[in-house]
């Protein structure tokens, strides 16, 4: 038995820690250590993976690299760059030899380094002197052969050439007009030039126990017509070298006309014979949609892709494709599965694949049994990243959570038993640091009778005696997810944390991702009707079910579609005391004309607008349609490079909240996209966002002892 007097301590104790522990608010977000994913060596022993943290009393971001032992957990310091330089994108290129790009300031091309992980006191090397930047490298061990991206004219062999064009088009034009004949004139944050990704291929040999550039990097898609990655968002994930280095396969999207209305995106096979060039063959365009993620089997050059079905919809299914090049067959494997995937791995006897997929607020490992199709559920709990399979059979990969950010885990995959691996000196000090609420989670029936899914997340100090302001949270997608993972963006905890305390409330209302297809095709059509309806129960099942929420002070967030929910709730409800409105739409017709992936849209909302049946569902879902209703006041937030939904949208939204004489302000990021990355520039954010929500529930405001202020116009502090 427990003495009595040992269990006061540890109480006592606890609450010291609590104490001392310090508020995880905008500020320790911002600066708070951000690991990428753990990237293994060729023998399982070890782990690379790159830390980034912002200084903000400097402006400047440190990025470091660290070593994991996978057997020990012993976690080492690999470089520590000067600040404001960058080590980042590492892989191994043997079991003790690690590439990684070094960034530095006076540098206008980033070079690939080589470091001896296993050499004590030795130092980083140069590997590569490209004119033209390269990155999304991938290393094939069995050719000795380096794979890059770079962007540049297709009608380039080489990089040298690419610069060469380069120059002589700086030098001879004296205009800076873009010309265009069709779609897409720009996309997400970038308009679209000449210029294309495209992959080219590289020898690489040892001299002298060091790595050295053997040849001339020669352009794989010259002339082809494909650009890999994506432009502007597509990474490493895109293609993939199989294991003998004999070949290559590659996603690459329609350039045709239609591009900006279709999604369609094919699955290539590149033979790499070095001596000569081989075009492209495509395996699937009788299928006019999205495809990702092609991975090799490692022994039979089998080819594993993610294959949607339904045209112009990037929230489809994503179902398994296999490729077997020798009879030249596609076979779908477990097509009946009700989720959909991320990404894919094999197996090392090729017996099974491993897979990523959202279920129920999570991203959790599911091996599926390729002889019988049978799927276990690996983990449970968080979300998973970046999947990769040891020679040893056990996995690797990131996990996340609400309460830290990536960590790498091990599982062993027929015990079902993850273990956390080690974290760098300076993530384990900060997350002891701070004290983190653990989330809870709620289920309601919403609309159409329907179960739906939330989280709640309570303050660090929270107290069950008083009752707290709602963060009412609205996720963007619509096609997406509230998870058990860490954001840098829309962080729970942060909003928990603000004033004296807030309850963050997040729901995953219809059409939300990881909770069946049906689940998710629902909201077609239904921009307003099923989510609108799920979050006003929602709201109200949290309301009735924890006494320590206060119905009189509850305010609502969200972007881009959230936003827009937002700017759909203003004209419908006046139940909130505040709002949040990121980079939303105000008139689903503009926005149709003014964006940039049209497809997106015309799936929604039926077609394009001039269609007659199409017309009537965007003006329904027009929140531009009530604003003779809005009265609650609202935060209008807008990034100038957002060609999602341009600023054109919040401008309007400000402008219709200034006319009707609604208490409003408008905070505008010229130099970002639809999120708001920067790191000063994320501080400025929450520091407007928190503001203005702990204003507007204070007891005051809510009370009418404090007037709506008039903003007039401010720069940067």
């Amino acid at each position: 038995m427990v003495p009595k007097l040992l269990v006061s301590f540890f109480f006592l104790f606890s609450l010291i820690s609590l104490a001392m522990a310090d508020t995880f608010d905008a500020h320790r977000l911002v600066t708070f250590p951000r690991p990428s994913a753990p990237v293994p060596d060729p023998s399982g022993s070890w782990a690379v993976y790159a830390e980034t943290q912002y200084l903000a009393d400097q402006d400047k971001t440190q990025s470091n690299l660290y070593l994991l032992n996978l057997a020990t957990n012993d976690v080492r310091t690999l470089t520590s760059p000067a600040l404001g330089e960058k080590h980042s994108e590492p892989f191994f290129l043997d079991e003790h030899r690690v590439a990684f790009t070094w960034s530095q300031p006076n540098q206008a091309v980033s070079q690939l380094y080589v470091l001896d992980v296993q050499t004590e006191g030795a130092e980083p090397y140069v590997l590569t002197d490209f004119p033209v930047q390269g990155g999304n490298y991938k290393y094939n061990a069995a050719q000795q052969r380096l794979f890059f991206s770079a962007y540049v004219y297709p009608d380039v062999e080489t990089l040298d050439e690419a610069k060469a064009k380069d120059d002589k088009i700086a030098a001879n034009t004296k205009h800076d007009a873009k010309v265009y004949d069709q779609l897409m004139v720009r996309h997400w944050d970038s308009y679209i030039d000449d210029k294309r990704n495209q992959l080219f291929h590289v020898q690489l040999t040892i001299a002298n126990d060091r790595y050295q550039v053997k040849d001339v990097p020669r352009n794989l898609l010259r002339n082809t017509g494909l650009q890999c990655p994506g432009f502007p968002m597509g990474d490493a994930s895109d293609y993939d070298v199989s294991k003998d280095g004999s070949e290559l396969a590659l996603v690459s999207k329609i350039s045709t006309r239609d591009n900006a209305w279709q999604t369609s995106q094919y699955v290539y096979r590149v033979r790499l014979d070095f001596a000569t060039a081989n075009e492209p063959v495509v395996l699937n365009d009788d299928i006019h949609a999205a495809s990702s993620g092609p991975v090799y089997a490692p022994k039979s050059g089998r080819l594993a892709y993610l294959q949607m079905y339904v045209p112009q919809y990037e929230a489809d299914r994503n179902r398994i494709v296999i490729y077997d090049p020798k009879t030249d067959e596609r076979t779908v494997i477990a097509k009946d599965w009700d989720r959909s995937p991320s990404q894919i791995v094999f197996a090392n006897d090729e017996s099974a694949v491993y897979v990523v997929a959202e279920e129920n607020g999570r991203a959790k490992i599911f091996a599926i049994d390729l002889a019988t199709e049978s799927i276990t559920t690996l983990t449970s709990d968080h979300a998973v990243s970046s999947l990769s399979v040891l020679p040893d059979d056990v996995l690797l990969f990131g996990v996340s959570s609400m309460t830290f950010p990536t960590i790498a885990h091990a599982i062993v995959p027929n015990e079902n038993k993850w273990r956390r691996l080690g974290t760098s000196p300076s993530l384990s000090k900060a997350l002891e640091s701070v004290s983190l609420s653990t989330p809870e989670e709620f289920e309601f029936t919403g609309a159409m009778g329907d179960r739906v899914h939330g989280w709640i997340v309570k303050p660090a100090n929270f107290d069950a005696s008083r009752r707290y302001p709602v963060a009412f949270l609205i996720h963007g997608g619509p096609q997406g997810a509230w998870e058990d993972a860490w954001s840098t963006r829309w962080n729970y905890q942060v909003y928990a944390n603000a004033g004296d305390g807030f309850v963050t409330i997040a729901i995953n209302f219809h059409g939300s991702t990881g909770y069946g297809q049906d689940f998710t095709d629902s909201i077609g059509k239904n921009w307003f009707s099923h989510p609108y309806e799920d979050l006003m129960i929602g709201l109200d099942f949290a309301l009735e079910k924890y006494p320590f929420l206060d119905s009189k002070r509850v305010t609502a967030l969200g972007a881009s579609y959230g936003a827009t929910m937002i700017n759909w709730l203003n004209g419908h409800t006046q139940r909130f005391c505040a709002m949040v409105s990121h980079d939303g739409i105000f008139s689903t017709l503009s926005a149709y004309y003014s964006t940039e992936e049209v497809y997106f849209p015309e799936r929604e909302f039926g077609g394009a607008p001039y269609s007659p049946a199409a017309r009537i569902t965007y003006e329904k879902f027009s929140p531009s349609n009530f604003v003779h209703r809005w009265a609650t006041p609202t935060l209008v937030i807008h990034g100038g490079l957002d060609f999602r939904l341009t600023e054109a949208e919040g401008i309007a939204v400000f402008t219709a909240l200034q006319r009707r004489n609604v208490p409003s302000r408008f905070v505008y990021f010229p130099n970002e996209n639809h999120w708001v990355l920067k790191p000063a520039n994320s501080l400025k954010w929450h520091e407007e966002v928190l503001g203005w929500i702990v204003r507007y529930t204070s007891t005051e405001q809510v009370n009418g002892a404090v007037e709506s202020p008039v903003f007039q116009v401010q720069h940067s502090a």
